[in-house]
């Protein structure tokens, strides 16, 4: 099981800011060819959940455009050319929320599809947040953070109100950690 595809060219198809996509002629270990596979690039990112000591966890509640709806999420965002995950995670949570954690966890990475790659989402659970100043979000979306018990995060995964799934994994994982 362990053969893999061959890549025997590369051309570039979509080159934007946010996403580039390949197509690629690749040779599969029975030797056939597929000459147009496309391959999606849209970079690494990380996703955190922050948990305080009384128990509760921070969430962003805000609009996403590929939802079409506001939902539950969890900080994060894409990693910086050079950058490795906590730093990206650490980076990340200062700029959103203006906070850092005084313990860090890597609970996971996952590729986000098997078959067109897109990119690598790792997840982290931190502990212990102390504010040390104002958030300076560049993002582009009007969002809010909330503190909110494991509890009422628990039943967030079951009725829609996390509706993207890398932030529904990261609660996921991150419940697992806890053993709540």
């Amino acid at each position: 099981m362990a053969e893999k595809w061959e890549t025997l060219s590369s051309e570039l198809a979509i080159e934007h800011p946010f996403l580039r996509v390949t197509m690629d002629a690749v040779m599969l270990p029975n030797g056939q060819v597929i000459e147009q596979w496309p391959t999606i690039h849209s970079g690494d990112y990380v996703n955190m959940l922050v948990v305080d000591g009384e128990g509760e966890a921070l969430i962003i509640e805000g609009y996403k455009h590929g939802t079409g709806k506001s939902t539950w999420q969890t900080i994060g965002g894409y990693l910086e050319k050079d950058e490795d995950p906590l730093s990206a995670a650490q980076r990340e949570l200062l700029e959103e929320a203006g906070l850092e954690c005084r313990k860090w966890r890597h609970l996971s990475s996952f590729v986000i599809d098997a078959n067109r790659h897109i990119g690598v989402a790792h997840f982290f659970l931190g502990y212990g947040p102390n504010k040390v100043c104002e958030p300076d979000s560049d993002d582009l979306e009007e969002q809010n953070l909330r503190w909110v018990s494991i509890k009422e995060l628990k039943r967030a995964l079951w009725d829609g109100r996390l509706g993207v799934m890398s932030y529904g994994a990261n609660v996921a994982l991150a419940l697992l950690a806890l053993d709540v």
